[in-house]
């Protein structure tokens, strides 16, 4: 499998209630780095390809990873250096691979 990509898996961390009352929202935490292969997709080519109906941008090949779920933010640097952000909406586990099918996130 083509790795082109570091991509970090970071997970939705909740809000708390801080030791003056004020809540304080939850935010993003970084869970590890993979390497993978990103991809152009569509929501047509998914509904064509699988036969969901979900909104995504693009897909990433990956091992398999236990660490990524649906709602997981992925992020990377593209080759222009500017930050990507992208939610995972599906994933299509294969015998020693998996499909993620995300959505890129407007920063």
């Amino acid at each position: 499998m083509l790795e082109n990509f570091t991509v970090g898996i970071y997970a939705k961390t909740e809000g708390y209630q801080d030791s003056h009352g004020s809540w304080v929202p939850g935010g993003e935490e970084l869970v590890k780095n993979i390497d993978c292969d990103i991809q152009p997709y569509s929501t047509e080519l998914l509904l064509k390809d699988y036969g969901y109906n979900i909104e995504v941008t693009n897909r990433i090949f990956c091992n398999l990873d236990t660490d990524i779920k649906i709602g997981t933010i992925l992020k990377y640097k593209d080759k222009w250096n500017q930050d990507k952000s992208y939610e995972v909406r599906k994933i299509i586990p294969w015998d020693d691979f998996m499909e993620v099918m995300i959505f890129e996130l407007q920063e």
